[in-house]
């Protein structure tokens, strides 16, 4: 499907989780309730998409239906590992933002009425120097995460070079709680969350380089070689 397909989109399956997904993030799950396995299986049948939806109280058997009105990214699923009893793992990816208009069944699962959504336009010429900035800043960020983890890095570092899509998926790299992580995920000023964004990833590299610097002299013993 294209972008264009899945703007197209007007009624969507919802997995209310405790957790916030961007468009251009991987999402793997373990899928094992029977309302949740059978809101997969329609979606697999109904070009493979979901909506998931952040809620803070979401958990095992508990029904948790987002608020009208509120934020979600639809899923694509990209892969399927069917286990015992029904269940799966699965890896799927965020594509578009929606918003909840309304539901149209709540049992045995959620489906809902949605209302695909973008960025506003915003002409402004401080906006490709804010860009810049923000892709080296990142850059750096990205390198020092993996560095420090000693692990691949959670998205690719071929980072998006259009501003909306890039904030997206930086919002989703970032080691900060799941409520600010929303908030990226509602605003629908690319410049706002660019913005947002520097102040958050200055932060975050400032400490991970303080880390590096302490680690880096914990390996050298404090004398500058490794015994």
């Amino acid at each position: 499907m294209s972008f264009d397909d899945f703007k197209r989109v007007e009624e969507l399956p919802i997995f209310p989780l405790s957790t916030v997904l961007f468009p251009g993030a991987v999402l793997p799950l373990h899928v094992f309730e029977e309302r949740y396995k059978a809101m997969i299986n329609y979606a697999i049948e109904n070009q493979r998409l979901f909506g998931l939806s952040y809620r803070k109280d979401a958990d095992v058997g508990i029904e948790t239906p987002p608020d009208i009105g509120s934020v979600g990214c639809m899923a694509r699923i990209e892969t399927v590992l069917p286990l015992e009893e029904g269940k799966m793992n699965l890896l799927s990816m965020g594509v578009v933002r929606y918003k909840v208009v309304s539901f149209l069944q709540t049992d045995p699962f959620l489906i809902a009425r949605v209302e695909i959504f973008t960025d506003d336009l915003e002409p402004d010429e401080d906006m490709p120097a804010l860009f810049e900035e923000l892709m080296d800043i990142c850059k750096k960020f990205l390198a020092a995460a993996q560095t420090l983890n000693g692990l691949e890095p959670a998205i690719s570092p071929e980072l998006p070079e259009e501003p909306e899509a890039f904030s997206l998926l930086i919002a989703s790299a970032l080691p900060i709680d799941n409520d600010r992580k929303q908030r990226l995920l509602e605003m629908i000023s690319t410049k706002l969350r660019l913005t947002r964004l520097r102040s958050y990833v200055t932060e975050i590299l400032s400490d991970y380089n303080e880390r590096l610097r302490i680690q880096s002299l914990a390996k050298s013993n404090g004398h500058g070689k490794a015994d």
